[in-house]
Formats: C-alpha cells, structure tokens, sequence
C-alpha cells in the first residue's frame, strides 16, 4: 500500500523532544507522531543494511515505549520510518523487514521512502507479520 504522507493535511510538527533517564543519560525520540513513536535512520548500502537499521530503530522505539513516556507523549506504539537511498524493490524491501518482525508483536508502521523511485510507502507490522505466514 503506497502512503501517502506528503499530503499538505498531513503535516507533522517536530514536537519538543521529551528527556527520558536510562543509566543516568538522556534519551530522546526521534519525533512523537500522533502519539507513536517514530525512530528516523536513513540507509544507503545492502539490503543487510536495512535489516540492521530496521531492527535498531524497532529496538530504540521498544525500549523509549518500556520507559514509559511522561504524560504530554501517550504512546500509542513505536514505529520506524527509512529513508533509502540504495536501489532496492520495493517488495524485497517487504520482505525483508517481515523477516525482521517475525515473533514480534508490537504495533506501530514500517514507512520508507524510497529516494531511487521518489515514492513514500507505509505497512503496519500487522500487514507485513501477515507476509510470513503465507510462506
């Protein structure tokens, strides 16, 4: 399913970002969207690559959620959003984020715009977590 973010209704403000203590430092998520988390990597190299910044933005957007977020960010789940600028298929890039889900059960999106083909796509891990179980 192609998302469709760039809509001028659609805009999201960059909200201040909220301090959260994890062994005496600070930590900050990327952005709050409507209440979900959103960790932010851009990837250029292999589709390894992209699995690896998949699952340590995932992680990152996991552990803010288990900090629990003061009350001004009601979290609402975690998602992650990539920009690639490597040449990839769409479906392979699916694909390979589904695999990167597999036995996870948080809610939240994969977004990912693709610099190579100009275009922005949005699935939640429920869709891609569907992918598989068709295997």
């Amino acid at each position: 399913m192609m998302g469709n973010l760039t809509d001028a209704k659609n805009r999201f403000p960059l909200l201040k970002p909220c301090s959260l203590m994890k062994n005496g430092y600070p930590r900050y998520p990327d952005m709050v969207l409507d209440g979900t988390v959103l960790e932010i990597k851009s990837v250029s190299g292999t589709i390894k690559t992209l699995g690896l910044e998949f699952k340590r933005g995932y992680k990152q957007g996991q552990s803010l959620l288990e900090t629990n977020l003061p009350e001004n960010y009601p979290p609402q789940g975690h998602s992650v959003f990539i920009q690639l600028a490597s040449n990839m298929k769409v479906e392979a890039v699916k694909a390979k984020i589904a695999g990167e889900l597999k036995n996870r059960m948080d809610e939240g999106s994969f977004i990912c715009f693709f610099e190579q083909l100009g275009e922005l796509y949005s699935w939640t891990y429920t869709e891609l977590r569907a992918i598989i179980g068709k295997r």
